[in-house]
Parts: C-alpha cells; sequence; structure tokens
C-alpha cells in the first residue's frame, strides 16, 4: 500500500512504499556492484607497479586477462590510469596501447549497459519534471558525441563515473562507444606510453606522454566551449 502523503518521521510502512518504486534490476545490480567495487578498493593494489607485478606472475596468459581485468574494473570505477601505466611496464609501448584501448572501450560499454539497464527509467522521470535538466538531456541527445568526447578528455574527469552518467542519459549506445574510442587513444593511451618511459628510464617518452595528456586537455576545453554556446538557447529558453 503506497502512501498518500509525505511522512514527516517515515514509517516502516512509508519506507517499503519507497522501495516499491526502485527497480529490481536497479536493486540486483546494486547488490553485485557494490561488493565489486569494495573487493577492488580494497583487494587490488593502486600502483602501477603493484598491477604489473601481478600481471607479470600470470604467464603468457597475462594479456588476456589484464584485458579482461579492464572490463570487470572499469565498471567498479577502478582507476583506469594505474591499468594503463601498468600495462605499459608489463607489455611494452604497443601491446599496452591496444590492451588499453580496447580494455577502456570495453569496459566503458559494460558500464554504460548497467547505467542503461538498471537506472535509466528512474532518471528520465527526474529529469522529466525539471525544465533545465531536460534541456541538457536534450543537448546530450543531440550532441552526445561531442559531449562525451569532452568529459573524456578533460582531466580530473573521472571516467567510470561518466560512463554510468552515459548510460542514464539519451546518448546512444553507437556515439557512446565512438567517444570513449577515442577518449581512449588520446587519453589512456598516453598513460600506457608514461608507464613505459617511467619504467625504462626514457625522459623523452615521459615528456611525450605528457605532452599527449596536456593536449588532450586543451582540445577538451575548446569543445566544452563550443558546446556551452549550443547550450545557451536551450538553457535560456528553459529559464
Amino acid at each position: 500500500m503506497a502512501c498518500q502523503a509525505p511522512c514527516a518521521a517515515p514509517s516502516a510502512r512509508c519506507r517499503v512504499a519507497t522501495l516499491e518504486h526502485v527497480p529490481r534490476r536497479l536493486i540486483g545490480l546494486s547488490a553485485v556492484a557494490v561488493p565489486a567495487f569494495v573487493a577492488a578498493a580494497i583487494l587490488l593494489p593502486h600502483s602501477p607497479e603493484g598491477v604489473r607485478g601481478l600481471l607479470i606472475g600470470l604467464g603468457p596468459l597475462a594479456p588476456a586477462i589484464a584485458l579482461a581485468a579492464w572490463v570487470v574494473l572499469v565498471p567498479v570505477m577502478f582507476p583506469g590510469t594505474v591499468l594503463a601505466a601498468a600495462g605499459g611496464l608489463a607489455f611494452g609501448t604497443v601491446v599496452g596501447i591496444v590492451l588499453a584501448v580496447a580494455g577502456a572501450v570495453l569496459g566503458g560499454l559494460a558500464a554504460f549497459a548497467l547505467g542503461r539497464t538498471g537506472a535509466r527509467a528512474p532518471v528520465e522521470r527526474f529529469v522529466g519534471r525539471r525544465p533545465r535538466l531536460a534541456a541538457l538531456h536534450g543537448l546530450l541527445e543531440r550532441r552526445g558525441f561531442a559531449a562525451i568526447v569532452a568529459a573524456r578528455l578533460m582531466p580530473g574527469v573521472p571516467a567510470g563515473g561518466l560512463h554510468y552518467a552515459a548510460g542514464v542519459s539519451p546518448v546512444r549506445a553507437r556515439a557512446f562507444a565512438g567517444a570513449i574510442a577515442i577518449g581512449a587513444v588520446l587519453r589512456t593511451a598516453p598513460y600506457v606510453v608514461l608507464g613505459q618511459g617511467l619504467g625504462s628510464g626514457s625522459l623523452a617518452t615521459v615528456l611525450v606522454a605528457g605532452a599527449s595528456i596536456v593536449l588532450g586537455g586543451v582540445a577538451a576545453a575548446v569543445l566544452f566551449r563550443q558546446l556551452r554556446r549550443a547550450a545557451a538557447l536551450p538553457a535560456a529558453a528553459a529559464a
């Protein structure tokens, strides 16, 4: 039985009624994702050297296991920069970049699918009642590719959070996949080069990787400026 009026002090009946409106898929996904997130945070090393040590001990299967680790760990928001740098240390630049780009895309798609499967419907209902958020949602639908590329290249934006945010937005899966593939090449691959450079002691390699990261940030700033101009009209209309 649903509550007819807001509860000043939520009763057990109100709490049950609230839970009834939470999608069962979202509850099930949370039951799996939360323990996985905690396990990754506690059990795995959070330094490239530590992850490299684990990979080196796996022998010939190490590249395949590293790719699988990307797919599993990206959705639980394990730092992709650590995985990328560890790949550079363990496998060198070429193999490390291939694994990092493929892993970042596949892991990002896994997180995107989880967000879209578990939470898109309630988020759309929430956004539909708020004009400004609805305008932003519309911008993502029209310019989703550029918005995801810009956010993925921007330093300081967590990739895991971006994947889930895109999953509950109107961004199409194909546009998302293309955007994060570009982001992986321009933002994740430099950390592979950085890891390889630090491991080999090559200052030139480290400088090239650092310059690539900075250029990616500049490109993101330019894209964000263009998107703000595109968002100005919808935002004004919603005000």
